[in-house]
């Protein structure tokens, strides 16, 4: 989802989709990651991951940001850590409703390796003792050349832009 020429939105797969709720996933024992997005002219990236209905003997086991050479990840590498004394210190896990995780990166935090200019967000539960609801989504903004009306021109009552 663009929200504008500044802003690209990517939810985490609804592979588990929670009844009425299109933006939450069950997690518990499985995983769930956002597609794959083009970061060629973003400059920064954050992920956002909160849990809701949570077991409490489960906790998030893994939550990186990873890069790939091709729309479908191709050679995929880390680009944000999940480990003990990580990026997200898996010694100290997030296991309670309310409980959040903010990944923020700069692209050029990003390998050296200029083809690997595709992001996701990826997250994973390894155990299963119950249910385990977790909503995240992936964003990439400042875009270095923005369009003016990206989504469409402007037209009085049904496509409005609206700025101060």
């Amino acid at each position: 989802m663009r929200l504008s020429e500044h802003e690209l939105l990517s939810p985490i797969d609804l592979l588990n989709a929670v009844d009425n709720d299109p933006f939450l996933v069950d997690i518990g024992g499985t995983n769930g990651e956002t597609g794959w997005e083009d970061t060629k002219n973003y400059s920064r990236a954050r992920a956002y991951l909160e849990i809701g209905t949570w077991n409490a003997t489960d906790d998030v086991d893994e939550s990186k940001i990873q890069s790939g050479t091709t729309s479908s990840g191709g050679t995929t590498a880390e680009v944000t850590t999940d480990a003990s004394g990580g990026d997200y210190d898996t010694d100290n896990p997030i296991d309670a409703d309310g409980d959040f995780i903010v990944t923020e990166i700069r692209m050029e935090d990003m390998a050296v390796d200029s083809s690997a200019r595709w992001i996701r967000y990826y997250i994973a539960e390894g155990g299963n003792t119950g249910v385990d609801n977790a909503g995240g989504l992936l964003s990439l903004y400042g875009y270095a050349y923005p369009q003016k009306e990206l989504q469409g021109a402007a037209t009085t009552g049904s496509k409005v832009y609206v700025q101060p």
